[in-house]
């Protein structure tokens, strides 16, 4: 809930207490937030005891910043340590990051070796294929640590892992331990790698250790797919010794005891609703899943229960908007189960007209089921039922979305956090609504000491952003006036500058350029319908006068 509107309130040695506080608490706070805090940390210098503040702080500054702490070296030891996904994969502010750290670690090439992998740390996560090829098993341990990779950095990651050259040695004498070490990059290992890792390896580490692995279950369920046999004989009936009995639901291995054909021979007769919740977070493989999908439909021919629906999970991804026409979905909180599951924009939709279309409202528990993946599909008819007051307690935020929804949005928003306006909250609670403000609601809030980001201020309405003055502008922006020249090449911020005077612009002292000179007039053309044949008589008679026009006022000119 940290806002810079709530920060202008205090004063610096308070607000530099409160940092501190963060950092105790271990507060998680987002690229804005971080953004705003070093701001008024730093405002009056940076302080010498910056190792006491947030080390996701540091993402915001440079190693010279951090000179009077400590060295680069150790200004890069804790950047390793930080959360580095706060800021974009591709911003320039990151890239930067990497190249510095290279520089203080005097790192010429792309062999990196072990102490330096370990004082970048999650910067490692950054490092292109080149210098995972070159550097051998020495950046394994922090690639594994990494949220994802982008192809190049996959490929190479198999290349040093096929090659043998490790630590680890050659995944044919892997054992479950090596597996455990490694867990993070078994979604990089393609089917070249994971044929070659001993089966009771892969077995024993799915048994001891995928409970504590970063892995998802879809990810887990490639492990399965490689246990089983890759040829599938036809099942004539559930083979000896395989018959599903209450033991095998609650064996999470049982996925690797079937093939997709056993399973569906196996599966006659045997009831899955008590259990369905508890297999469906088994590592089936998706053959495997949609014979589950079959033995449902089966079973329920006429659509699922509704008390069935919650309970779907990873079948989710197999249903079709046909099937979902034949479920009841009266219960805000069965739609929130069903939208937990991530399902594709078509079935959302569907699963959301048919919740509506038996006349239920769209109230905080949809709205924030629906939340801002979904929030985009709503129609028409699904934004006008949602109530003002619904809107308090949900969290959306349409700033992706068309601006025909964002301008339904926004009144509702503004009257949903009317009783909060005179209070700093108001500005976080309206900020993702606010691409549908028209640009008298934006000039009352250039007063109020919003410090608003300039990534919101390029997401506002068009026709309400060209409106702003630089004054207004500056108003809104606060302590973040001096992003304003990062974006200056960026549209919609490159028109808003173009539209302004130069001399306005100058005033902000923040290197602004491109406005219009004095003595000239910026010319938007208008977008306009053909002229009729009825216009077209003044249309000409204008450009006939215009000629002597023009000599009449440059003669004044020129006389006076």
């Amino acid at each position: 809930g940290f806002t810079c509107a709530a920060a202008n309130e205090m004063e610096a040695e308070r607000f530099q207490e409160l940092a501190k506080v963060m950092k105790r608490k271990n507060v998680k706070l987002g690229e804005d937030q971080l953004s705003c805090l070093v701001k008024m940390v730093t405002l009056h210098g940076i302080p010498k005891d910056l190792d006491n503040y947030p080390k996701d702080l540091l993402l915001f500054l440079s190693p010279s910043d951090y000179a009077a702490t400590g060295s680069c070296r150790q200004y890069f030891t804790n950047i390793g340590k930080a959360n580095l996904d706060v800021l974009q994969r591709e911003s320039s502010q990151r890239k930067q990051l990497l190249l510095e750290a290279l520089a203080c670690l005097e790192i010429p090439d792309t062999q990196v070796n072990e102490e330096n992998a370990e004082i970048l740390g999650r910067l490692v996560c950054d490092l292109g294929g080149e210098y995972i090829r070159s550097s051998g098993g020495n950046l394994l341990k922090q690639l594994s640590q990494c949220e994802s990779f982008l192809p190049d950095q996959e490929e190479a990651i198999r290349s040093v892992i096929s090659s043998g050259n490790t630590t680890f040695g050659p995944p044919v004498v892997w054992s479950a331990f090596t597996l455990n070490e490694l867990s993070g990059l078994i979604p990089v290992f393609d089917h070249s790698i994971l044929q070659k890792i001993p089966k009771n390896a892969l077995t024993l580490w799915l048994k001891n250790f995928a409970h504590d692995s970063p892995l998802s279950r879809e990810q887990l369920a490639t492990i399965v797919e490689e246990l089983l046999p890759t040829r599938h004989k036809r099942a004539d009936g559930c083979p000896p010794g395989k018959q599903i009995t209450e033991m095998v639901l609650n064996d999470e291995l049982m996925p690797i005891s079937y093939t997709p054909e056993e399973l569906q021979a196996c599966l006659k007769n045997v009831s899955l609703e008590n259990h369905l919740s508890q297999i469906l977070t088994y590592a089936f493989s998706v053959q495997q899943l949609a014979v589950l999908k079959r033995s449902l439909d089966e079973t329920y021919p006429d659509g699922y229960p509704e008390s069935l629906l919650p309970k779907l999970g990873p079948l989710v991804s197999f249903i079709t908007p046909e099937d979902v026409s034949k479920w009841k979905i009266n219960s805000a909180d069965t739609l929130a189960a069903l939208l937990k599951n991530q399902p594709n924009d078509e079935q959302a939709s569907a699963m959301i007209k048919r919740y509506v279309g038996f006349g239920n409202a769209l109230n905080a528990t949809a709205l924030n089921a629906i939340g801002t993946e979904y929030v985009c599909l709503l129609n028409a008819i699904e934004l006008n039922t949602i109530d003002s007051n619904s809107l308090k307690l949900a969290s959306l935020n349409p700033s992706a979305c068309s601006q025909f929804t964002k301008d339904i949005l926004y009144p509702k928003a503004k009257r949903a956090f009317s009783d909060q306006h005179s209070l700093p909250a108001y500005y976080k609670l309206i900020e993702p609504y606010l691409g549908g403000a028209p640009g008298v609601d934006l000039r009352a809030l250039s007063k109020d000491n919003v410090n608003m980001s300039v990534s919101t201020l390029a997401k506002l309405r068009r026709d309400s952003l060209m409106s702003l003055t630089p004054s207004e502008v500056q108003g809104l922006l606060g302590t973040n006036l001096g992003d304003l020249e990062k974006w200056q090449n960026k549209s919609p911020i490159r028109e808003w500058v173009q539209r302004q005077k130069q001399s306005e612009l100058d005033k902000l002292h923040v290197g602004l350029t491109g406005g219009t000179q004095e003595g000239y007039i910026n010319i938007v053309t208008p977008k306009f319908q053909p002229p009729s044949s009825a216009s077209l008589g003044a249309v000409a008679m204008t450009l006939h006068l215009l000629p002597p026009l023009l000599i009449s006022f440059l003669m004044m000119s020129v006389l006076s």
